[in-house]
């Protein structure tokens, strides 16, 4: 099969929407890291970790005239800026997939572009021995680990188990950023041969509950669900975000979502300001709030982020709420980010369905942080 593969490929609308969003992440990822280890006078090193990986390259169109980089040499030549910018920075990079031909070329990429003589390596290796057996290595020589970013973009929905997750997550400042092939996964799930692996990748049985589920819709919306509550419930992640991409001319029944997980609130806001920034592509991108109170597929426009927000600060009445606390809370759960969180606040003020106690010097055509928000007792009933 590997002899038989055409290396490299021509790339696909919807892997060019994960390499931009990727571009757009690590960029701001690198400078916040190295600027707060700077601040406070920690070795300036941080690793990103490319599961799957594949050549490195791709053909830009059928014509295959030109090529364009892939995930690693995205991030591999963004890192060489941030290395010329110090040169006693290191950014470890890691890549690893199970095709030969993959790893060959993309660790002569590598070395073609590795100016600072960075550890910059493709491993032939599957996804989750690699993993463990670097994780091992970290354990045994009880290393102090810098911030590590894990970009797990598999073909399918086997070779990443959630126990494997589980144990990146245990490092506190490790992110991982997920293709969840819902496409493929409602369509094999019921099968019997697939069992074994989607108990793997749920780190449970309960994704057999989908066969009660109506039709398509419903199955996604049930197996993304409960692939975001063992993110959090059995790996540990205490900020989880599934960005559905939306397929053109399909609505709303994407191929796939993109899922952040980590347990730091502000790596949950960089990877969301960065999404909405290129949201507008093609491929669009939508963030969906993980909550019990609303479905992944509920019609944005009949629970808006506003009622969200009133209901939030209802629930908080008669007490004052810092503005702090709901921004967090909204990165957290709602599809918000900070200006139509901004936004969402004002209008409820200008409805009189709250009250904003700004700091002196404020201006009152927005609210930031410091100020004190309050839910208006008097239409407490009225709702």
């Amino acid at each position: 099969m590997e002899d038989k593969m055409e290396i490299p490929w021509v790339i696909e609308e919807q892997t060019k929407v994960k390499h931009q969003l990727l571009k757009n992440y690590i960029n701001p990822w690198m400078a916040i890291l190295f600027s707060q280890q700077e601040k406070y006078k920690f070795p300036q090193k941080l690793l990103y970790f490319d599961g799957f990986s594949g050549p490195g390259i791709y053909f830009e169109d059928d014509k295959k005239g030109t090529t364009c980089f892939g995930s690693p040499l995205i991030v591999a030549d963004i890192a060489n800026k941030y290395i010329e910018a110090n040169l006693k920075r290191k950014i470890i990079i890691i890549c690893v997939d199970k095709e030969k031909k993959c790893v060959d070329m993309l660790s002569h990429k590598l070395k073609e572009i590795n100016t600072h003589n960075q550890y910059w390596v493709a491993y032939h290796a599957e996804f989750d021995e690699a993993v463990n057996i670097l994780l091992e290595q970290i354990e045994k020589k009880k290393l102090n680990t810098p911030p590590m970013f894990f970009f797990i973009d598999p073909f399918g929905y086997s070779g990443f188990p959630i126990k494997t997750l589980k144990r990146v997550l245990e490092y506190p400042l490790a992110e991982l950023f997920i293709n969840f092939m819902i496409y493929d996964i409602v369509r094999f799930c019921e099968e019997i041969q697939f069992k074994a692996k989607m108990a793997e990748l749920f780190g449970c049985k309960e994704f057999s509950n989908v066969n009660a589920c109506q039709n398509s819709e419903e199955k996604q919306s049930y197996l993304i669900n409960l692939y975001c509550k063992q993110l959090r419930e059995l790996a540990g992640a205490s900020h989880i975000m599934p960005f559905r991409v939306n397929t053109p001319s399909q609505g709303t029944r994407p191929k796939y979502y993109l899922i952040h997980a980590s347990k730091n609130i502000k790596a949950l806001r960089v990877m969301k300001d960065n999404m909405s920034k290129i949201s507008g592509l093609p491929y669009g991108f939508e963030a969906i709030g993980i909550s019990p109170q609303i479905s992944l597929f509920e019609d944005p426009n009949k629970i808006s982020l506003r009622d969200r927000i009133k209901k939030y600060c209802k629930d908080k009445y008669p007490s004052t709420t810092d503005y702090t606390e709901i921004e967090e809370w909204a990165y957290a759960n709602t599809n918000g980010v900070s200006k139509t969180i901004k936004e969402a606040l004002l209008a409820l003020e200008k409805e009189e369905l709250i009250k904003v106690e700004r700091k002196s010097g404020q201006r009152i055509t927005t609210v930031t942080e410091g100020a004190k928000i309050t839910f208006s007792g008097k239409l407490r009933y009225a709702l």
